[in-house]
């Protein structure tokens, strides 16, 4: 009988470039989001997401509309 050695791939990984400034082209691209998008898909947690998504939505909305008041003035 022969011995056979296994060896591992010398192959590097070569993380995707991350951007300096995070968009909404490259921000569903983001490894973090894919994998918090996919927890949200695997656990059937879609309409929570969705209430929680509609509330941060509706704050921030108020906040911009306040500074755009106060700015025109």
């Amino acid at each position: 009988m022969s011995k056979t050695t296994i060896t591992p791939a010398t192959e590097e990984k070569v993380a995707p470039a991350v951007p300096e400034v995070m968009t909404i082209k490259n921000f569903r691209s983001n490894g973090d989001i894919e994998n918090f998008y996919r927890y949200i898909h695997d656990n059937g947690l879609r309409r929570e997401a969705l209430m929680l998504m509609e509330y941060a939505i509706s704050k921030v909305a108020k906040v911009r509309k306040g500074k755009r008041s106060k700015t025109l003035q």
